[in-house]
C-alpha cells in the first residue's frame, strides 16, 4: 500500500485558485455523500424497527448522490486520479507522452463543456416545467445548481492542464498539482 499523494506547491495563480474551488467542491460532494449514508441509515433502521421509514429517502439520496458524484470530478482530475491506461505509451518520450496527456486534457475539456452547457439547459428546462421529485415534490434543478458549476469547473482544471503541458515552460511532465516525487511512483 502506497502512502497518500502529497499536492505540490501550485505552480501559478490560475492553479491555486483551480485548487482552492476543486477542494471546496470535493468537500461539499462528500458532505452530501455523507447526509445521504446517514438519511439512509435512519431510514432503513426507522423501517426494521418501526416500520417507519422516511417518506422519499431514495429521491434525495438520488438527487444528492448525482451532484456529489460531479463535485469530486475537478478534484479528482486536478490530481491526476482518473485511470490512465499506458499500454501503448509507454514507449513513448516524456515530450510524447506530454503532448498526448494535453490532448486528452483538451478532449475532455471539451466533453466537461459540452455536459455543462447540456445541464445548463435541462436545468433550466425542469425549472420552468416545475419538475419534482414523486414522493416529496422537492424541484429536480436543485440538484443542477451543483453539477453545472461542477462541471464548468472540471473543463477549467481540464483547459488548464493543457495549457501546462503545451505552452513553453510548462510542466516538465508528471500531473499538475501532484508532487512529483509521487507522480513517479
Amino acid at each position: 500500500m502506497t502512502a497518500p499523494s502529497r499536492l505540490a506547491a501550485p505552480s501559478d495563480p490560475v492553479e491555486a485558485v483551480l485548487r482552492r474551488l476543486s477542494v471546496a467542491f470535493a468537500v461539499f460532494g462528500g458532505l452530501l455523500l455523507a447526509g445521504g449514508a446517514l438519511l439512509t441509515v435512519v431510514s432503513v433502521t426507522g423501517r426494521y424497527l418501526f416500520s417507519s421509514p422516511i417518506a422519499g429517502d431514495v429521491e434525495l439520496v438520488e438527487l444528492g448522490a448525482g451532484a456529489a458524484i460531479s463535485a469530486f470530478l475537478p478534484y479528482c482530475q486536478l490530481r491526476g486520479g482518473n485511470v490512465i491506461v499506458d499500454f501503448f505509451t509507454g514507449g513513448l518520450s516524456e515530450r510524447g507522452r506530454r503532448r498526448l496527456d494535453a490532448v486528452h486534457a483538451l478532449v475532455f475539456a471539451f466533453c466537461a463543456g459540452l455536459v455543462a452547457w447540456r445541464m445548463t439547459l435541462g436545468g433550466l428546462d425542469t425549472y420552468l416545467t416545475n419538475d419534482e421529485t414523486m414522493v416529496l415534490g422537492v424541484p429536480v434543478w436543485i440538484s443542477y445548481v451543483v453539477m453545472v458549476p461542477a462541471f464548468g469547473l472540471l473543463c477549467l482544471v481540464c483547459l488548464h492542464g493543457a495549457a501546462i503541458r503545451l505552452l513553453p515552460g510548462g510542466d516538465p511532465g508528471g500531473t499538475p498539482g501532484v508532487d512529483a516525487a509521487e507522480s513517479a511512483r
